[in-house]
C-alpha cells in the first residue's frame, strides 16, 4: 500500500532495507554465543526475500524479525513472537 501511495504521490522517498535492522534486533534477543550464526543466517534469509519479491511492500522491521524467528529455530534456539 505505502508503495503505491508513494508512486501515485510521486514522492521519492528511500526504501530502508531491512538488514539494517538484524544486528540491533538479534543482540536484544540474548541468543547467547550462537548471535552471529543467527545473524548470518538472518542476512542470508533477508537476501532470499528480496531476490524472490517476498520483501516488496512489506515494513522492514517485520521482515527482519521474521528473519530472525526463522534463523533462531533452525539453529535451535526456541523464540516466540513475543
Amino acid at each position: 500500500d505505502f508503495l503505491r501511495f508513494r508512486k501515485l504521490m510521486n514522492l521519492s522517498l528511500p526504501i530502508i532495507d531491512p538488514s539494517l535492522f538484524v544486528h540491533r534486533f538479534a543482540t536484544r534477543l540474548h541468543l547467547g554465543n550462537k548471535t552471529n550464526s543467527v545473524v548470518l543466517t538472518s542476512l542470508r534469509l533477508i537476501a532470499r526475500m528480496k531476490r524472490d519479491w517476498i520483501s516488496t511492500g512489506r515494513r522492514p522491521a517485520g521482515l527482519c524479525g521474521a528473519a530472525l524467528l526463522l534463523a533462531s529455530h533452525i539453529h535451535g534456539i526456541k523464540k516466540s513472537k513475543k
